[in-house]
């Protein structure tokens, strides 16, 4: 078992090593509206749904739906794939609160 800042690094530098699959990752999250990916990235975070509507004042069944919509679109059939795709794309820490 490895703490959650571990396991972050570990993928992060993952990402890092393969640009090209980062660029096919980043290229086709760019389809998602900027909620959608918002929504995506504290996904990727780990963040439970009600955690999101916190961060993102939505309500839970509005981040449900985002999800819903993001995998719709992105042909993905779990949380679990859209977490690693936005890994891979290296955005998993963009909009994180305290990066701005």
């Amino acid at each position: 078992m490895l703490a959650p800042t571990v396991t972050k690094r570990i993928v992060t530098a993952y990402a890092a090593r393969r640009p090209a699959k980062a660029r096919e990752a980043r290229e086709r999250l760019a389809g998602l509206t900027d909620r959608e990916g918002a929504v995506t990235r504290a996904l990727a975070r780990g963040l439970s749904n009600a955690e999101i509507g916190r961060e993102l004042r939505l309500t839970e069944t509005t981040v449900k739906a985002h999800i819903s919509r993001s995998l719709t679109k992105l042909n993905l059939t779990n949380r679990v794939q859209l977490a690693i795709l936005v890994h891979d794309a290296g955005l998993a820490d963009e909009g994180a609160p305290g990066d701005g």
